[in-house]
């Protein structure tokens, strides 16, 4: 199979990387950082070396938080970064400024980021874009080749999250996590423990119990569940997904109202789980966005469960409408 024209052109890429080592580089992402923010910002900040910043807007996911412990790579929030004219600001994994609050009134120098970009996204002097990849971490990993264990642990986890457990992956995608899990020397079955399995004994018994709270529903062909979950909300759809459900959406009232959703490969072009995210974004007073088959929102938990029974309705409404062959006007 050949490959895209805009993969080839990655590795004219670390040319631009290097030319930074001898700089500050303040590296940052979307609010809520997951794994493939944080594992690309790790890689990222090995390559460039000790002057590049790791700069969370916010505090990362749970998952994201325990890799940065196991990487030992230091951070400092992006508010108490007092930045100076010569420095250079890097985006990870996001382009929408609705992602970004933290950089109001700043122009990004570099974007790098896997998600389509449209006329609402940021501009950055200079923009890495490949929708086609399935992770910001897969981008990385064709732009850095990195050598080292802690950087392709940190891909790998990024890559396996993002992809939904590779079903969004591709033959790059393979690519990478083949070269990467050869220099991590673990299994795919160890990386995929420290990606998702709960680390205490209370986090996997609440994850059991959040079975508890599970609701399906038959939509026409298909089936949706929605759940609630107090932690690993991302794993837990992917696991009612693999339970038989075609689409699922779990909510989580952590510290903070966030919603994962996930679906089976049948239903892409039908349901635009970017779209529902989106909206259920606006409903928890935060934002929302992802790919066709992995998507989530966060915000407040005030309105958590009100989202979580809109992100159903507007996917009864696409699935309905779509099976109908009379679509539906549907209000964005």
């Amino acid at each position: 199979m050949a490959k895209p024209r805009a993969a080839r052109k990655a590795p004219k890429q670390p040319a631009l990387f290097s030319s930074l080592k001898s700089r500050r580089v303040i590296i940052t992402f979307h609010s809520l950082g997951d794994l493939d923010a944080v594992g690309s910002a790790i890689a990222l900040q090995r390559f460039l070396g000790k002057k590049a910043l790791i700069s969370p807007p916010d505090k990362p996911t749970s998952s994201a938080r325990r890799l940065l412990d196991y990487s030992g790579a230091s951070n400092t929030p992006f508010s108490e970064i007092k930045r100076a004219p010569s420095d250079t600001i890097v985006v990870l994994d996001a382009s929408s400024p609705r992602m970004l609050p933290h950089l109001s009134g700043i122009v990004p120098d570099i974007m790098i980021d896997h998600h389509s970009r449209n006329a609402e996204s940021l501009s950055a002097k200079k923009s890495i874009n490949d929708p086609t990849a399935s992770s910001t971490c897969e981008m990385l990993y064709f732009l850095l080749k990195p050598t080292d264990r802690i950087s392709s642990i940190s891909l790998l986890l990024g890559i396996i999250s993002d992809s939904a457990g590779f079903q969004s992956a591709t033959s790059r995608t393979f690519e990478a996590v083949s070269s990467l899990l050869e220099t991590s020397c673990l299994s795919y079955s160890q990386i995929k423990q420290l990606a998702f399995a709960p680390e205490s004994l209370s986090e996997r018994i609440e994850a059991l119990r959040s079975c508890q709270s599970v609701s399906a529903e038959r939509i026409g062909i298909y089936v949706a569940a929605t759940a609630m979950a107090k932690s690993h909300e991302a794993h837990f759809a992917e696991m009612l997904v693999r339970m038989g459900a075609d689409i699922a959406f779990v909510g989580c009232e952590g510290e903070d109202g966030r919603i994962s959703a996930r679906m089976r490969e049948s239903l892409r072009g039908t349901v635009r789980l970017d779209k529902i995210m989106f909206e259920a974004g606006k409903i928890l007073g935060g934002s929302g966005s992802g790919h066709e088959l992995a998507a989530g929102a966060s915000g407040g938990k005030e309105n958590l469960r009100p989202a979580l029974g809109i992100c159903l309705k507007l996917a009864e409404q696409q699935i309905l409408s779509s099976e109908s062959g009379k679509v539906k006007k549907i209000e964005w």
